[in-house]
Formats: C-alpha cells, sequence, structure tokens
C-alpha cells in the first residue's frame, strides 16, 4: 500500500478507513480491554440497565469484565470526559441524568450547527462522498433489529458524523460526536420504554431523500431535510 498519496484517514470504533487517490482500505483494529469496558458500560447505561444517578463501581466492573483494575479505570475516566458519568470520590461514579431541558438544548444545537455546516462545506461533497453515504444506508436498512432503540440511535448517529467526515473539519466532527453521545444518553434516559418503534422506517425514508438532494445539488432541500431529519428522532 502506497502511502505517499493518502488523501483521508478515517477513524470508527471498529476499523480504519486509510483513502489512497481513489481506493480505500479498510484496517481492522483489535478492540483494548478498556474499550471493551467502555462500551459495555455505555450499553448498559442505554439499555436502561443502569438507571440516572445509579452509582457505578470499579470492583464490580472488575468482576464483570474480568480485567485489572487499570482499563476499568481508564473506561470510567472516559465516559465522565464523554458526559456519561460523573465521578463520586470514596463512592463510585454516578450516571449523569439528564434534564428535558438539556436534551431539548442538545437538539437546539444541532439544528443549527450541522444546517450551517453543510452550508459551508457544501462544495467539498463529492459523488464518491454521496456514494459512500449511500452504502452506508443501504447497510443500515438491512439490519435485522430494526426495531431496536440501540440500532435505530447507532445507525442515525453513523449517518450523520459520516455526513460531517466529508467537510474535513476535525473541530466540527469532534463537538457533533460528543454532541450525539449526550443525546444518545439523554434519549434512553426519557424515551426509552415508549419509543415508537415505526420512526426507525421514518428515518431511513428521509435519509434516502437527503441522499437524493445530495446528488441533485439542491442545497436549500438538503438543508430543510436535515434539519427535518433531526427533529424526527424526537418522535415518540
Amino acid at each position: 500500500m502506497q502511502t505517499d498519496n493518502i488523501t483521508d484517514i478515517i477513524s470508527n470504533n471498529n476499523t480504519i478507513k486509510i483513502k489512497i487517490s481513489q481506493e480505500v482500505y479498510t484496517l481492522s483494529k483489535k478492540e483494548s480491554l478498556r474499550d471493551k469496558v467502555f462500551r459495555g458500560v455505555k450499553e448498559e447505561i442505554i439499555k436502561g440497565n443502569y438507571s440516572p444517578n445509579d452509582i457505578i463501581n470499579e470492583g464490580a466492573l472488575i468482576e464483570k469484565y474480568g480485567v485489572s483494575k487499570s482499563p476499568v479505570r481508564d473506561a470510567l475516566i472516559e465516559l465522565c470526559n464523554d458526559g456519561t458519568l460523573i465521578n463520586i470520590p470514596r463512592l463510585g461514579y454516578r450516571v449523569v441524568n439528564y434534564s428535558k431541558e438539556y436534551y431539548d438544548k442538545i437538539v437546539d444545537f444541532r439544528l443549527l450547527v450541522e444546517a450551517n455546516m453543510l452550508e459551508k462545506y457544501w462544495d467539498r461533497l463529492t459523488p464518491d462522498d454521496i456514494d459512500e453515504l449511500e452504502a452506508l444506508h443501504v447497510e443500515q436498512t438491512n439490519l435485522e433489529n430494526r426495531d431496536s432503540m440501540e440500532i435505530y440511535w447507532k445507525s442515525n448517529q453513523e449517518f450523520h458524523l459520516k455526513l460531517a467526515s466529508f467537510y474535513h473539519d476535525e473541530f466540527f466532527y469532534e463537538v457533533l460526536e460528543r454532541a450525539l453521545n449526550k443525546q444518545m444518553i439523554a434519549f434512553s434516559q426519557y424515551y426509552w420504554g415508549h419509543w415508537d418503534r415505526s420512526v426507525f422506517s421514518l428515518y431511513s425514508e428521509q435519509h434516502d431523500v437527503l441522499i437524493k438532494l445530495l446528488r441533485e445539488r439542491n442545497l436549500e432541500r438538503c438543508v430543510e431535510e436535515l434539519k427535518l431529519d433531526i427533529i424526527s428522532f424526537m418522535q415518540k
């Protein structure tokens, strides 16, 4: 693999995609013990197995995951950094309880910033980018567990982050990823028990429309559809 002509590097949870000229190479990343604990705790919170304000301690996680103290502590620190937990000295780590008002502010932030960034970086989007976005969308719509809130949210998050990655604005990507992570936790706290599974179909249709508008180079309609997609996630 030639390294002189690397044009883009995209790192996700389990893979690294390196674009060289027009070729894309996918490399697998081995999940570390820290990442295993981080992902496991996050998924347990999303599924509602940990409730808001529950206390999580290192000892229980060491026993559950069969790992040493170091990766558990590193994972808990990272969960604090991304706004999922709060460290309570001599007690443990408390699951953050987000208010409905806080959740609404995340949505307002996304409506403003994602729309503005699409307009700002509109000319950076290429046909290859749209092809890549559509390939991800097709993969997501073929998922078996379409009625899973967790799968629904992860699919939606991946779609928006994929679009953001085409702007090549590292700061924006990191801020959006952090906002989406917080929204995921807040959403699971408020809507887990009475979420309408039919929203997955609506979300899939909206992404179909958005991709079509991207191909047609219809910026005004794309911005409108992007905002509708962000708001529709709040339906329950």
